[in-house]
């Protein structure tokens, strides 16, 4: 299977520098250099992935984020020359799977994307059977059509999202340090920070929550999480 990766940057420079070394690796790639071609090459191009610049000419890279995600379940990896903390959050935030700061080495930006494209065969793979797992009454998960439901509604996860649930469901009652989620599911090339299981985390809770206020995932104070 060939991966379709989507580059949407504005420096000419580094557009080259990316579609190159990805095509180098086998990949297809398509290259955007504002939102607005971007938006237009996503329903045609069909990516697996996106590589998303914060700074754009026409509009905010977190903007260009939150539409995706609001719309497409890829995973995305921002680029910012950006390095506050409060930036790199916000990309979280808004759906961002994973974040690459400026000036970055190439083989750095290969390995995300090879560490986010196994997640993405491994949902195929792994899915294969007709899986059916009932959490309870109210949130039942299909892992051959990687859908959620909460009262027979489907509930919208990000990939992250989808792979952090179904790693507690085969984990249940296990505590896991977020050193160890972020090995386990972001995986073992990931560099990055623990807050991002924490916001991960966050989101799985609003969108899951019982109606009672319940939570599937708890917080082992000092350690991690777990789900009961």
């Amino acid at each position: 299977m060939k991966f379709r990766i989507l580059v949407i940057e504005d420096e000419f420079s580094i557009s080259d520098i990316l579609t190159f070394s990805l095509k180098g690796e086998g990949y297809e790639v398509k290259s955007s250099f504002s939102s607005k071609e971007a938006r237009e090459i996503l329903e045609k191009f069909k990516p697996h992935i996106v590589l998303l610049d914060v700074n754009l000419p026409d509009e905010s890279g977190f903007e260009l984020c939150k539409f995706i995600n609001s719309n497409y379940k890829i995973p995305i990896i921002m680029i910012t020359a950006r390095t506050d903390i409060i930036d790199k959050v916000l990309g979280l935030e808004l759906g961002a799977d994973d974040y690459i700061t400026k000036p970055f080495h190439i083989k750095e930006v290969l390995a995300r994307v090879k560490v986010a494209l196994r997640r993405v065969d491994k949902y195929k793979s792994d899915n294969e059977e007709n899986n059916f797992i009932e959490i309870n009454s109210e949130v039942k998960v299909d892992l051959e059509k990687r859908i959620v439901t909460k009262n027979e509604e489907i509930i919208r996860l990000r990939p992250k999202e989808y792979d952090l649930l179904v790693f507690f469901i085969k984990n249940k009652n296990i505590v896991f340090t977020r050193e160890q989620i972020l090995d386990r599911v972001w995986g073992i090339d990931y560099i990055g920070e623990t807050r991002t299981v924490d916001i991960h985390v966050r989101r799985l809770r609003a969108k899951l929550n019982l109606e009672n206020g319940q939570t599937f995932i708890e917080t082992i104070f000092g350690v991690g999480y777990a789900m009961r």
